[in-house]
């Protein structure tokens, strides 16, 4: 498990929306060992179940005599009493064929999904400002992102990583086999029990994937060999990741907070009703970045909080709260979605002063309860709104 230092360290270096895809990460590796443990626990059971049939069929031995007149034991075995196999799955019967089938294109899609998680990571915490869409990364392109000059330079041992992985040969046969299972067809796998002294088989079948043909192999074998280039590889990607996110190359005009809100509402005036979100200016307005990121970040009693920046405008002010200066626009829209993202604003230098409240409130009025991630002001002559204003979320 990762050590939950680094959570605090992400924070500090405004890097926090990575950890997420770092928790998700250990959770895919994690999947990949219980199919792992679960397909060994089948192939054993179905070995047990094999043994005691033995035992029953040998117990039934019969005296007979060959034709040249020696003794010895008889058994018969026909499709009749040959051992039957099922599992149960919260009390259901299972086929342990279709389960053995099943948990292993599990096994490669989870350890591909690691792979395409660490790719999130390098995305949120490495590119930070520069970084892609959510829904368009995956391990390839990190690949071939980082075989621009512009990431290789900026981040070195990443892109070593990235390419010792993408050369590996275990990393091709994960890719190749998830692909074919996952896109085009099953393998030819053999999951088969011997009887009488003959040994038992588990194999991953032969295939070919885009020309390239890979041999069979021995389940229990590849099994192990998965786990342990996907535990190495995830436990080096942490050491250079440490390493490079140190660098802060893209990750200017972050925030983790904004100076508060202030909202009002007043009895039998609706129309005087509003509520903003504003940041103080450190000199004036003209000086600020052209784009600000925001997520909020709030670190209490040994407790992380955080939550996407919900305000689409954003207004500037001076010293005091109500001295309007300009404003920024959200860039994107912040869906129903539990993922976090550093929202990106853009100054608007087109519209300064106080008309920025004028488009303000032409905005749906939404108020706030008392919350661990910015100042809230209210001002009411309604009490029992008071009261519910400064209950916490």
């Amino acid at each position: 498990m990762i050590d939950e230092s680094l959570k605090k360290d992400l924070i500090s270096h405004k890097i926090y929306s990575s950890w997420q895809f770092i928790e998700y990460t250990e959770k895919n590796i994690i999947t990949v060992k219980y199919c792992a443990d679960t397909i060994n626990n089948i192939v054993e059971k179905m070995s047990i179940r094999t043994m005691r049939w033995e035992q029953d069929i040998l117990s039934d031995l019969v005296d007979d005599v060959t034709a040249d007149g020696k003794k010895v034991k008889r058994v018969t075995v026909t499709t009749d009493n040959t051992p039957t196999y099922e599992l149960r799955v919260v009390g259901e019967k299972i086929d342990p064929w279709f389960l053995f089938d099943k948990l292993l294109r599990d096994f490669f899609q989870y350890a591909m999904n690691s792979f395409d998680s660490i790719s999130q990571i390098i995305n949120a915490g490495l590119l930070a400002n520069r970084g892609k869409k959510v829904d368009s990364v995956d391990i390839q392109i990190m690949f071939r992102t980082f075989e621009q000059q512009t990431y290789s330079a900026a981040f070195p041992k990443m892109y070593a990583w990235l390419e010792k992985i993408k050369l590996s040969d275990e990393f091709q046969y994960i890719e190749a086999i998830n692909n074919r299972t996952k896109h085009t067809a099953d393998i030819s796998n053999k999951l088969s029990m011997g009887i009488l002294g003959s040994p038992n088989t588990a194999q991953i079948g032969a295939f070919s994937r885009k020309g390239e043909a890979h041999e069979k192999r021995e389940l229990s074998t590849q099994l192990q060999a998965t786990i342990d280039f996907l535990s190495n590889s995830w436990n080096e990607f942490i050491d250079v990741f440490k390493e490079e996110y140190k660098r802060d190359v893209y990750i200017e005009n972050r925030r983790h907070t904004i100076s508060g809100v202030r909202q009002q509402k007043l009895k039998d005036e609706p129309d005087q009703n509003l509520s903003y979100a504003y940041i103080e200016a450190s000199h004036d307005f003209d000086s600020m970045p052209e784009e600000l990121y925001i997520l909020f970040v709030s670190e209490r009693e040994n407790e992380i909080y955080s939550h996407e920046c919900p305000f689409d405008t954003i207004l500037i002010t001076g010293s005091s709260n109500i001295d309007i200066l300009g404003r920024y626009k959200a860039d994107n829209e912040v869906s129903n979605d539990c993922l976090l993202h550093y929202r990106k604003y853009i100054k608007d230098n087109d519209i300064k002063g106080d008309i920025c409240m004028f488009y303000v409130q032409k905005e749906d009025t939404v108020f706030y309860h008392a919350n661990p991630y910015f100042n809230l002001e209210t001002v009411s002559n309604d009490d029992e709104f008071l009261k519910r204003a400064s209950l916490p979320f």
